[in-house]
């Protein structure tokens, strides 16, 4: 991988995969750099719906498990875990970065559940949280956006302050005969990567 001198002593060393992770978000072809020096973890943070409809199809238990599966499968990685709610109507913070894995997985069991789903807020406090093009983000819903602002009014947010993130994914977790599609709208007016487990 080659390597860019800046200001003399200070190098920084391509970033392939955030390059090719912007082109396919963006369509642009900016080059990402990361300092060579930088020793910064991966960082994978979930924000999770777990309003009220998330709790009528039953559907907390299961994204609990796919986080501690997630977690099993990556776990001889150096990899850093944030967790924040979508819950009551507003966001809440279930866990601060941590390498600490059996520590996130006893604050991703306590998750708080209940009332609207308030995706602005969410991102919000992910954008508070400081990510970087080191950070991937996982975003756990089924699209019901009822509380903080429009679908669209949550993406134009999600442009502004968290555009430069490694890559996002918005897993849609909807369940039942009766299927709306938002969370498949979101990951497009976001430039998300969509996945329907």
């Amino acid at each position: 991988m080659k390597t860019t001198p800046v200001n003399g002593n200070d190098y920084k060393t391509r970033d392939l995969p955030g390059t090719v992770t912007n082109y396919l978000l963006t369509g642009e072809t900016k080059i990402k750099y990361q300092r060579k020096a930088s020793k910064a973890s991966l960082s994978l943070l979930f924000l999770i719906d777990s309003s009220g409809s998330m709790i009528r199809d039953r559907q907390i238990a299961y994204i609990k498990g796919i986080i501690a599966q997630t977690i099993a499968q990556h776990q001889h990685k150096r990899l850093r875990y944030g967790a924040v709610a979508l819950t009551q109507g507003d966001a809440q913070l279930v866990s601060h970065y941590t390498t600490d894995t059996d520590l996130f997985i006893q604050s991703i069991s306590r998750l708080p559940s209940g009332g609207k789903t308030n995706l602005k807020a969410g991102l919000q406090l992910a954008a508070q949280m400081q990510p970087s093009d080191r950070t991937q983000l996982y975003i756990f819903t089924d699209g019901k956006i009822n509380a903080g602002g429009s679908l669209q009014e949550s993406a134009l947010y999600f442009k502004q302050h968290l555009r430069g993130l490694g890559a996002t994914t918005v897993v849609n977790i909807e369940s039942g005969f009766v299927k709306l599609g938002r969370a498949a709208e979101l990951a497009k007016v976001i430039g998300a990567t969509y996945l329907h487990l």
